[in-house]
Parts: C-alpha cells; structure tokens; sequence
C-alpha cells in the first residue's frame, strides 16, 4: 500500500511540476500589462505591407522623416534616467494593447507622396490582426515633422497613444471609442 501512495504523489508532483511554469507563464501574460514596444512584429508588419500595397501613394515612415536625430536617440536611452529608455524607439511605430482587449494592437504612420505638405496619415490597427485586417482609425493631412509617438508608461494609466512633439504638453491623445478612437487635446504647454 505505501509503494501505491509513493507512486502516487510522484505523479502528482510531477503534474504540478509540468502545470507550475504554464500557470506562471499565463497570470505574466493576463496580469501584467503588455509595455509599449516600436518594432513590429514579422506579422504586424505583413499586415501594413499588405494596406501598403492597396495604397501605392504611401509608404512607410522612416526616422529621416521625422527629421529628430537627437530626440530619438533621447527616446532610446530614456532622456538621462528621467523617463523609461525604449532601445528600439522609432517616432512612428507603436505596439500594445490600445484598446484593452487582451490583443496586441499597433500604430504607424505613413506618407503620402502625393502631398508635399502635411503628407503624414496615422492608421491604428486593432488586434488580433489576420491578412486582411483594416486600420480601426486613420487620421491624415498631418505635419508629424519633429515628432513622435509614444504608449505606456510613465504616463499614468489608463494608458493611451500620445502623438506629438518631443518633451512639449501640445500633443494629441488617442481614446478608444467602440472599435475606433477618438482624438483627445491636450494643448497646456
């Protein structure tokens, strides 16, 4: 009877040792808040080539657009302890959970080469995302020149897209409305 008890709690420890890291690894996931990112993944970034593709007046926005060296390399090393580095920073790409949905939704902005000003159009795609998927929210006619985007913290919760210029207030806040977002000022400088 006790080798029938032994044999027993060997199986149930090694259940528990085979279950403990999946129950870890699932309140990370559903407990802790997915921080901004500004890379996208080989999938998000299939999902813009694709809108991209149907849109042959944009493109994507680079770094040189944003014409912003110093304050991107601020960005990538958290302006001297002051706020959180971003290493992978880049002023017009932004990932996280936008909406609050669980899903990883992402930001970017593109340029209309037809337009030789206020050529910037944001678009925000909400998760989850498949081949097809459409922006939620695209805002254009935009002059993003010497700005950028940001998501997370240190901005107090709930969090938000914040679009604007480096270290100023006059920014705009992007609020998810339903399954779209509607466009909150903040012009205090």
């Amino acid at each position: 009877m006790r080798a029938f008890w032994k044999s027993k709690a060997r199986k149930e420890e090694t259940l528990v040792s085979k279950r403990l890291p999946l129950i870890i690894a699932s309140w990370f996931c559903f407990v802790l808040p997915a921080w901004c990112g500004h890379t996208l993944s080989q999938h998000e970034q299939k999902v813009l080539d694709a809108w991209l593709s149907q849109h042959p007046t944009f493109r994507a926005a680079t770094n040189a657009d944003c014409n912003c060296p110093d304050d991107i390399q601020q960005m990538k090393t958290g302006y001297g302890g002051k706020w959180t580095p971003y290493p992978d920073y880049h002023p017009y790409v932004v990932t996280g959970d936008f909406n609050g949905d669980g899903a990883r939704d992402f930001a970017a902005v593109v340029i209309d080469r037809s337009k030789s000003e206020k050529n910037f159009t944001l678009l925000i795609f909400n998760g989850p995302l498949d081949s097809n998927s459409a922006p939620a929210y695209v805002e254009s006619g935009l002059d993003l020149r010497y700005a950028g985007m940001s998501f997370g913290p240190p901005r107090p919760k709930p969090y938000r897209i914040v679009v604007g210029p480096f270290e100023s207030d006059n920014t705009f806040i992007l609020v998810p409305k339903g399954k779209t977002y509607k466009v909150q000022v903040n012009d205090g400088d």
